[in-house]
């Protein structure tokens, strides 16, 4: 079997037993997202992956993108039955930006620029999961990001980039994923990390 296809397979098993991880702790009470704001990860999804096709990016990019797609979307079915119906105002920050990003695609066809909007977007939209990580580390599921930062990473390792375009997603989310695992992993009793999320 060639290496690429063995780094395709990999990839998916890591990404997809991340979301794996995501419903089993819907299913048995452990997690209890709102439907409001899976429809608009859901939407993120749509947005950066279709950002990574018209953008032509790495062939691991466009894989891990349809992964984020399939496993927000079958997260946001769970939620319907498993999730709470709450609304914030980070969710209307995240309409607005796929809003501009929309624009953005009509008017002046920059997928790129597209996908960036929606990876600030995802962003800003974790900002909770930041502060409340920051508070108490174990209040976050290890294996959830941990699984999908080695398959974000694996993204990156397994393309032969020759530009940004290649790998901003994989590289995000190594980024992103990778910093939830480390503030997971650090001492209950930094008080240093503590006051910057009061």
């Amino acid at each position: 079997m060639p290496l690429q296809t063995n780094f395709y397979l990999i990839i998916t098993f890591f990404g997809s037993a991340s979301y794996l991880v995501g419903l089993w702790r819907m299913l048995t009470n452990q997690y209890s997202p709102s439907t409001f704001s899976r429809v608009v990860w859901v939407l993120l999804a749509i947005n950066s992956f279709a950002g990574v096709i018209l953008s032509h990016s790495s062939s691991t990019s466009i894989l891990l993108a349809a992964i984020l797609l399939v496993g927000n979307s079958a997260i946001c079915i769970a939620s319907l039955w498993k999730g709470s119906r709450e609304i914030g105002q980070l969710e209307y920050i995240c309409i607005a930006l796929l809003v501009i990003s929309a624009l953005v695609w009509i008017f002046f066809k920059a997928p790129l620029v597209n996908l960036a909007l929606s990876l600030f977007g995802h962003f800003v939209g974790a900002c909770p999961t930041y502060k409340k990580v920051l508070r108490h580390p174990k209040s976050e599921d290890f294996a959830f990001w941990l699984l999908f930062f080695i398959a974000s990473l694996l993204s990156i390792f397994a393309c032969n980039f020759v530009s940004l375009t290649d790998i901003m997603l994989p590289l995000y989310y190594t980024l992103f994923d990778g910093s939830i695992v480390l503030l997971i992993l650090r001492k209950k009793n930094s008080i240093f990390l503590k006051r910057i999320a009061d």
